[in-house]
């Protein structure tokens, strides 16, 4: 009897943990998993993975769909893996990791963001690549590593992100797609290859980037090595994927021009799907390849989104975790229903939600930080839930207007990650923002879904991103209410971060030119 390959897996490896699922070829989730993994925060500013960690969650989730399905090896179609981007992993000839690989979250290399923009400016490094390094991207990480670990700088071959080295671990092949490499900041936008112009001025060998193939490229297929360790066939059809976000662009039903998504998990974005490389050269959005390679995704980032709940939640909702554990509940739950019965604006309480600091979208940079506004004795958890449920909402609607100012409007949203599960917070976001909402069928798996149904294009199942557009499955949809405490809200926000963004700019400067003096006395 010959059996037909019928399933697809798909990673979604996070920042605490990977989602694995096995779709149908229709991507819908037969069956899923979680395996979680650590961050490793050495010091000041310091945040580190182990890659060997990342590939053991790897391994293990694979073996795991593989059990709790009952079906066989033989049954897999294909392979995608989305991962999470910014990151840096130097590695040598053999693809073994010289060092752990540098997080997102690590903020070492400040200094570094804010010379090569004094040194190239904004506006030039934009001319070649449509967007501008700042403190939490890839780029400063980079001349981190050539002038701080120049031995290990001296041995490396690639300089990797979590996603290829997950690849060359499942197939023995160095490959970076054309999105997660525009996540660099260091692809030509016009040639869509490695920009000879940024990499000469910052000293970086363009011959120790990546090769670059297109999203869908069939890469050949699980090496007997990683067959071995993950329970798959030699030979099963791994296909290129982009990197978490353009993953979800696709997982999230927003391929086509115009149409937008908006994600909460631990940090948040709002991406618009863009025919055009449209982008403010004097503060750039993300400009970052689509899947279609006539196609750009346009985005902003929030790094502090549903993590600035999970830190309310942490350091003040002790009581609340342990009897909603004794229901078989998770606090979250039990603090939106809280949040519920507050009444929009929460009573004059305001939060600012810059609590890791941000992107410098907007003007908000790295050493923002978050703030509750007009607390007072009337004011209890929930009260200070729907602030921050409102505040990330306020920040939300900014965003969506200053991509408005540069011709991007956005008419609706499909609304995705962990905290887009609670009605309440997508209740909020359409209020603030005036946009009606879609949530999807999956919302927390989102990234996978895309990765299933690229897989599929990559394998020939469907012929392009429109075929697979009408796969995506929506729960509902949520309609804006009008609500006056909200514009007073959303005005009382924006007066608000401007006067913060002073406040924080001043301290920097202040802090920088102590720092500043402090060496010339040496």
């Amino acid at each position: 009897m010959i059996v037909r390959p019928s399933y697809i897996i798909a990673h979604d490896m996070g920042t605490g943990g990977t989602k694995a699922v096995m779709t149908d070829l229709e991507g819908r989730i037969q069956f899923s998993t979680y395996v979680s993994y650590p961050m490793q925060l050495a010091g000041k500013n310091v945040a580190e993975q182990d890659p060997n960690i990342l590939w053991q969650a790897f391994t293990q989730s694979t073996r795991d769909l593989l059990n709790i399905s009952g079906v066989h090896s033989n049954q897999i179609s294909g392979i995608g893996v989305s991962t999470q981007a910014f990151n840096l992993l130097p590695v040598n000839k053999k693809g073994q990791p010289l060092m752990n690989m540098i997080s997102w979250a690590d903020m070492r290399s400040i200094s570094l963001a804010e010379r090569i923009l004094e040194e190239i400016g904004i506006e030039q490094f934009y001319s070649w690549t449509g967007n501008a390094p700042r403190a939490k991207d890839v780029i400063p990480r980079i001349l981190w590593l050539k002038e701080n670990r120049p031995a290990i700088w001296k041995r490396t071959h690639l300089l990797l992100n979590c996603q290829e080295y997950i690849i060359y671990r499942l197939t023995a092949k160095f490959a970076m797609d054309l999105h997660s490499a525009s996540i660099f900041f260091l692809l030509d936008h016009q040639k869509k290859s490695w920009s000879r112009e940024a990499c000469g001025a910052l000293g970086i060998p363009t011959e120790m980037l990546p090769p670059l193939y297109p999203c869908t490229e069939h890469l050949g297929g699980v090496s007997p090595a990683a067959a071995s360790e993950t329970g798959l066939l030699t030979g099963t059809p791994v296909i290129l994927c982009p990197a978490d976000v353009g993953a979800a662009q696709i997982g999230a039903g927003t391929a086509s021009a115009g149409l937008a998504n908006l994600y909460i998990g631990t940090g948040g974005w709002v991406c618009v799907s863009s025919r055009d490389l449209v982008n403010s050269p004097k503060a750039p959005f993300w400009a970052l390849c689509h899947i279609d390679p006539e196609m750009w995704i346009i985005g902003a980032a929030l790094d502090t989104a549903g993590s600035g709940l999970a830190w309310f939640v942490d350091h003040f909702c002790h009581e609340e975790t342990r009897s909603a554990s004794s229901q078989g509940k998770n606090a979250y739950e039990t603090l939106s229903n809280m949040c519920n019965e507050i009444k929009p604006g929460a009573d004059g309480l305001m939060f600012i939600p810059w609590i890791y600091g941000e992107r410098g979208h907007v003007g908000i940079e790295h050493y923002a930080r978050g703030a509750f506004i007009g607390l007072g004795l009337n004011h209890n958890k929930a009260h200070m839930v729907r602030a921050i449920m409102e505040g990330v909402a306020c920040q939300f609607k900014w965003y969506l207007e200053e991509l408005e100012d540069i011709g991007i409007k956005v008419d609706r949203l499909n609304v995705i990650g962990g905290g887009c599960t609670s009605a309440v917070w997508n209740q909020i976001i359409a209020d603030i923002t005036g946009r009606e909402l879609n949530v999807l069928a999956w919302p927390r798996e989102a990234g996978c879904v895309g990765a299933a149904l690229i897989t599929a294009i990559g394998l020939g199942i469907y012929p392009d991103l429109k075929s697979v557009e009408s796969l995506i499955r929506f729960s509902g949809a949520i309609l804006p209410q009008e609500c006056p405490s909200y514009t007073t809200l959303y005005n009382e926000y924006r007066m608000v971060s401007n006067d913060l963004i002073s406040l924080y700019a001043a301290r920097h400067l202040s802090a920088s030119q102590e720092i500043e003096d402090k060496e010339k006395r040496r």
